[in-house]
């Protein structure tokens, strides 16, 4: 068994980072976390739209933070959840890692650090997050534009914007958000998109019409005819937003993009703003003229103040040493494909895993599917921690290269068709794996083996409500596995259930 007390640095501090730090020191490492800001919480620090990703497997929010929680709620939530599990002792704020490089040597990584320094750490997770660097669209004639040009991550209030004509490019939860934001501020608001979207209501949290039964069914759907998987889940939204919603061919969100390629926004306020001329639909940005003028795609000309780019964000690799860079293979047919969007494809097994070092160098944020994002990561980095405590094993390297070529192929085909970030992986085939090198049990407890039922039959009402009440984080921390059980887990599950 691998060495408990192995020293592991931890490189960002984000929530990603903040949750990979505990699960690791939960199985006995000696764990530094590394944050170039003098804060943790990274795009929570200041970002000022109310969203929420779910919460940890093993931690509340308090019982005061709607289930919406805002930005603020949120990083509350990460340093009271530093503060809970004891980890801020590991922390080392406003350090930054200029470069990891593994040394043949001595079997270590180093990193050296801003001013010149270094250290040595025998394992490295990089969880710089999928939010740490945006993701700037390019724009002919750009340089022409004399108003503010910005990424959303810049934008912090609206003040700044009064009484300007604003532009927004590119359509998603941001947009959404940052409309809302700047009405009653901007005299002018336009939304510059080339595809459609659905718009679902956010009235009620997705989250809590979920069930474990209800997903099950549709990962089984998605393992064995995706194709009908994406029929089903596409014809499901639209019915929901022509429930919800009257929509206008003016407004061109139809057609939709494909809601597997991303093509919903959550939002109760997006129609309502195109409804009453808040804002106005333009076609995708093709030049900007002069130091106003903005060509869209149909040839037609407005005239702006200012553009925020609400165009997402991409992962960086650029403080790996080449050789230890994932995306240093990236072929460029890759990046010919119209769904890329110029995006690196990480080769990582299970998106997580160097090839080259996977005993001691993996990856956090190169996993994306739809999902809260603090329990995706939450489970990602329990089964690291269970890989590197010797717990779970990983399969021979001949056989991950395979498996990766095999998932590229998949991840190519879809880029081919619509937008597929390379850090998309198949939910109904990555969660199986996650949940058993995790060491969750619930496969084994709640399925359909001796084990399921012995439950069932000793456990009956409580069995139905983990498997039809809400399907909620705390799942992951129920029965007892590899990583480490949480005692209040059963009443977190029965208070969110009796709410």
């Amino acid at each position: 068994m691998e060495d408990r007390k192995a020293t592991v640095a931890v490189v960002g501090l984000g929530a990603v980072g903040l949750v990979t730090v505990k699960n690791l020191v939960e199985e006995g490492f000696d764990v530094t976390g590394f944050e170039s800001n003098s804060y943790i919480g990274g795009v929570w620090h200041f970002t000022e739209d109310n969203q929420t990703s779910g919460c940890f497997t093993d931690y509340e929010f308090p019982a005061s933070v709607p289930s919406h929680a805002s930005a603020m709620d949120v990083q509350r939530y990460l340093e009271s959840y530093a503060k809970h599990f004891d980890l801020e002792k590991r922390f080392r704020l406003g350090v930054s890692v200029q470069n990891i490089k593994y040394h043949e040597s001595d079997k270590k990584w180093v990193l050296t650090l801003a001013g010149g320094a270094s250290e040595r750490f025998d394992k490295v997770v990089v969880s710089t997050g999928p939010t740490s660097h945006p993701n700037m669209p390019k724009i002919e004639g750009v340089e022409r534009f004399t108003g503010e040009y910005i990424h959303s991550q810049a934008f912090k209030r609206p003040e700044p914007f009064k009484g300007k004509r604003v532009l927004l490019v590119g359509l998603g939860n941001t947009t959404a958000d940052t409309v809302e934001a700047l009405r009653g501020h901007a005299s002018e608001i336009y939304i510059s998109h080339a595809k459609g979207i659905y718009i679902a209501s956010d009235g009620i949290p997705s989250d809590h019409t979920l069930t474990l039964r209800k997903l099950s069914f549709l990962a089984a759907i998605d393992r064995y005819s995706p194709a009908l998987f994406d029929f089903l889940f596409n014809r499901i939204v639209g019915k929901l937003q022509r429930e919800r919603f009257t929509m206008q061919p003016e407004w061109r969100l139809s057609p939709a993009l494909p809601v597997h390629f991303g093509g919903v926004i959550v939002s109760d306020n997006l129609v309502a703003n195109f409804a009453n001329g808040v804002v106005t639909s333009v076609p995708a940005v093709q030049a900007i003229l002069d130091g106003s003028t903005v060509q869209l795609s149909d040839g037609s000309t407005i005239s702006v103040d200012s553009i925020i780019c609400c165009t997402g964000y991409r992962k960086d690799f650029g403080i790996m040493d080449p050789a230890a860079d994932p995306t240093r293979d990236t072929p460029a047919s890759w990046y010919a494909l119209p769904g890329s969007h110029g995006k690196p494809l990480p080769r990582l097994y299970q998106n997580i895993f160097s090839l080259g070092h996977p005993d001691s160098l993996a990856f956090m944020g190169c996993v994306w599917f739809f999902s809260g994002a603090f329990p995706l990561y939450d489970l990602a980095s329990m089964a690291v921690a269970q890989v590197w405590a010797g717990r779970s094993a990983l399969p021979p390297g001949a056989a991950m290269a395979s498996a990766v070529d095999a998932h590229h192929k998949l991840v190519c085909a879809r880029a081919s068709q619509g937008p597929t970030p390379g850090t998309w992986v198949r939910q109904s085939a990555w969660e199986p794996w996650a949940h058993a090198t995790a060491g969750t049990g619930l496969a084994e407890n709640l399925g359909w083996g001796r084990k399921g039922w012995a439950f069932w039959w000793r456990n009956r009402a409580y069995y139905k409500l983990l498997v039809d009440g809400i399907y909620s984080p705390f799942l992951l921390r129920v029965f007892d596995g590899k990583r480490k059980k949480w005692d209040g887990a059963r009443e977190a599950i029965e208070k969110l259930n009796n709410n």
